[in-house]
């Protein structure tokens, strides 16, 4: 039943007390645009509800969702997680550094497969990185070595400020001498905004990281080093 308050110009459809200037008691179906707070004129945008009585308006989301990436919610609010991954291009060659209080920049991490927030710099010889907000970040590091037989090499991120490790791993050669071993850190840590961080590595003797792994079925790549936002 349809229902007209004179007094206030409000419709009521199965009400005989509308609240508002249409009110319906029921189901409603909408075929075509509903016109609420003006038409979004961005596709992609989403309608935001203003609080009562306020009119909603046609917003992007949170965070500015323009980057490619995982969307995470932070704060109540959606953003894109920061995520840096960067393969290596040609082979690294580290020197030896017997007794090594600070370790060697990774150069060659150029083949950049996604840095969404243009946090991450690498050269042949060097590699930096920042994270945009304080946080938890997953940090993965697969990193394959020719090195000498029965030493230690260790690989991981590096505090650039305090020249200290915040995350690493390291274990024996096993393989022969110029032979191939695969060092891999996954590990999730809290990661500080502002901060230079970098992928870096050290032995006793002089070593190699690869860029691909090769053999008589074919080759690929190997080493690779990978930051993404987890909260």
């Amino acid at each position: 039943m349809l229902f007209f308050s004179v007094c206030f110009s409000q419709i009521g459809i199965n009400t005989q007390t509308p609240q508002k200037t249409l009110h319906v008691n029921g189901t409603l179906q909408v075929t075509n645009e509903i016109n609420l707070g003006g038409s979004s004129g961005t596709s992609g945008q989403i309608l935001r509800s203003n609080g009562p009585g306020q009119p909603a308006t046609w917003e992007n989301m949170a965070g500015g969702l323009n980057s490619t990436g995982t969307v995470m919610v932070v704060g109540g609010k959606y953003v894109v997680a920061q995520e840096i991954t960067v393969n290596m291009a040609s082979d690294f060659a580290g020197p030896a550094v017997p007794g090594a209080t600070i370790a060697t920049n990774i150069g060659s991490l150029t083949d950049e497969v996604i840095d969404n927030e243009n946090r991450y710099s690498g050269n042949g010889s060097s590699n930096t990185f920042q994270v945009s907000a304080d946080g938890v970040y997953k940090v993965i590091m697969n990193m394959q070595l020719s090195t000498t037989n029965n030493t230690y090499p260790v690989v991981g991120i590096w505090d650039n400020t305090t020249n200290l490790w915040v995350a690493r791993v390291n274990d024996v050669f096993a393989a022969p001498t110029n032979g191939f071993q695969t060092y891999t850190l996954m590990t999730s840590l809290f990661l500080a905004a502002g901060k230079d961080y970098s992928f870096r590595a050290a032995n006793t003797v002089a070593y190699t990281i690869k860029a691909l792994s090769s053999g008589a079925t074919g080759s690929g790549p190997v080493s690779e080093v990978s930051v993404k936002r987890l909260k």
